[in-house]
Parts: structure tokens; sequence; C-alpha cells
């Protein structure tokens, strides 16, 4: 392909799905390219996410050395000037090795770039302290590999025209590590960076049990249930959880249960439009953020909050 060409990867389709729309809004800026790349056999599905070419390698996407090969045989084709890769933990595995192995520039947890047409220059702007700041990298002409996280950006429409797809092979695809088991991981439902209203349970929540309650106040809402992340790997109450190292959401109400709002969790629901706490502690970080907060025990709360919702028939917008 052409060098004016932005090449993207995730094994998460979802998230392919939104670097492919800001590849796609950036590229038709400037006259660029789009291509992306897709492992296995399942090719033709994604052929109208945007990308004006799939490169499709058959390789095992669960093998980290395996994917750099495919990687870095997928860069020599399209000789991209960025490569935008999912900031999922495969990805963030792997876009280091390719770095390392091209001499590449690279940047982690990106949440907005540019580049420069002309020169061929790439600039990012990435998470720094945890979310609470923002530092700007300026890359010099060459390939540029960027991590972007699920929620950053927003996937594009259908295209009208569907991919072209290239068939590439690996060479020596022998890998060193050998993988003993797999186990998958537990399917939690709709996707949490869809959802428009959630219910956020921290450690103030004291027994799985009362979970119940709260998932019922969540489907009088249609909303979907979320925590923190002790709750989920701590506790193991939850397959995911939300914060710097989970789940971004950015829906319509946020509303907190027992959340103390430390900046790791924050940082995984600050882009909602709304956010709600409920606590006991008055003091507690989570009042700093929250729009709305209630001092309460949410064992006293919840239930009354339930009867005020059934008593005057309360539904989202979105459930009429």
């Amino acid at each position: 392909m052409s060098p004016n060409t932005i090449l993207v990867y995730s094994e998460k389709p979802a998230l392919l799905r939104e670097l492919l729309g800001e590849a796609r809004r950036q590229a038709i800026a400037v006259g660029w390219k789009v291509a992306a790349l897709v492992l296995g056999k399942n090719v033709s599905a994604l052929a109208d996410l945007g990308a004006d070419v799939l490169y499709q390698i058959d390789v095992d996407d669960r093998n980290p050395e395996l994917v750099t090969a495919a990687l870095t045989t997928a860069i020599a084709q399209a000789q991209p000037v960025v490569l935008l890769v999912g900031a999922t933990k495969l990805g963030m595995e792997v876009t280091p090795r390719v770095s390392e192995r091209l001499g590449a520039g690279y940047a982690a947890w990106v949440v907005g770039f540019q580049f420069d047409p002309v020169t061929q220059s790439t600039a990012a702007q990435c998470m720094l302290y945890t979310g609470t700041g923002i530092a700007t990298y300026g890359f010099k002409p060459g390939l540029a590999i960027l991590t972007i996280a699920p929620g950053v950006f927003e996937a594009g429409p259908a295209a009208d025209k569907a991919a072209d797809i290239v068939v590439l092979e690996v060479a020596g695809t022998a890998s060193k590590m050998t993988i003993l088991e797999y186990k998958p991981k537990p399917a939690s439902g709709a996707r949490l960076e869809e959802a428009r209203l959630v219910v956020d349970v921290g450690q103030g929540v004291k027994q799985r049990e009362d979970l119940q309650m709260i998932q019922t106040l969540a489907d009088m809402l249609d909303g979907q249930l979320a925590c923190s992340r002790p709750i989920a790997s701590d506790r193991d109450w939850f397959p995911e959880w939300l914060g710097l190292s989970g789940a971004k959401i950015k829906p319509e109400l946020c509303l907190t249960v027992g959340v103390s709002g430390a900046i790791q969790h924050i940082v995984g629901i600050r882009d909602s439009h709304l956010i709600a706490a409920v606590n006991t502690d008055e003091g507690a970080a989570i009042f700093s953020q929250a729009d709305y907060g209630v001092v309460a025990d949410l064992y006293e709360f919840i239930p009354a909050l339930m009867e005020r919702i059934k008593a005057r028939s309360i539904h989202p917008v979105w459930m009429a």
C-alpha cells in the first residue's frame, strides 16, 4: 500500500470498530488509506467496518509471539505512518515488542492523536498520573505505534464499499512458547462501554447476596451492574471492573454505591454524563467527583429509592 496509511489491529471486534471509526475520520480529512489486520479466518464479517484493505493472517491470536510476528508482517506490507492497537492485555504485551523490533515510536493509553500529512510526523495525547493529567508526545517521521483503550473513540457507520482482502503469510510461525491451557473468561453480558446507565458497586457492599438487591435496581432503570477492582479481583464477584486497568464507561448516568472514589477507579467512570454517589462517609473522595451525592447507608437508601421509582412509575427516557 501507499505509505500514507493508518493500520489498525485489535483482537476485540468492538474495539476494532472504534479504532477503525477514528482512523477513517482522520484518513478522510487528509486523503489517506486505512488498513486493518485480522487474525484467523473470520474476515468477511469485518469487511464493511471502514477499512480499505483487510490483511488476513491465519495464526492463533492468543499467542503473543505469533501476534507480534503477524503485526510485523502487516507493517512491512502496509508501510503505515501510524499503527493503532487496542489497549487490551494482549495489545499492551505485543506493541512494545513490535516497537523494539522495528525501532518505531510508541505511546500507551492514547486519548487523541494527530499527524502531519506533509512531514508524516505524529503527535499523541496520553493519560498521565492515572488519568489526572495529559502528556503530549511528538514523534519524528516514521512509524508511530499507539495503544488505545475501549471507549475512547466512537465506532463509525458501516462502509458503503467492502474492503479488499489480502492474505499474508508469516515466515517461521513456530513459537518458543507452549500454551498449556486456555480458560475462557466468563461472559458478562452486554458491553459496559455501551450501557446508558450503570450502577457501580464498591466495597461498601457487604455480602455477595446483596448484589441481588442492587441488580434489581439496575434492572428497573434498564441499567447494568459494574464494580470497582477489589470487588472483582479480591472478592471474585465480577469478571471485570471499572477503572484505569479495567473498563472505561460514559453512560448517561453512573450511580456509585459504596464506592470510596480512588483515582484509579475514577478514571473508569469520569466520562459519565452524570455521576450520583451514595456513601456513608461524607468525606469520601467520590463526592468530589460526583454531580450529586447522598450521605446514607446503601441498605436503607436503595430500598427507599426502588419504592419511589415504583410509586412514581419512573423510567429512563430510552425505555419509553
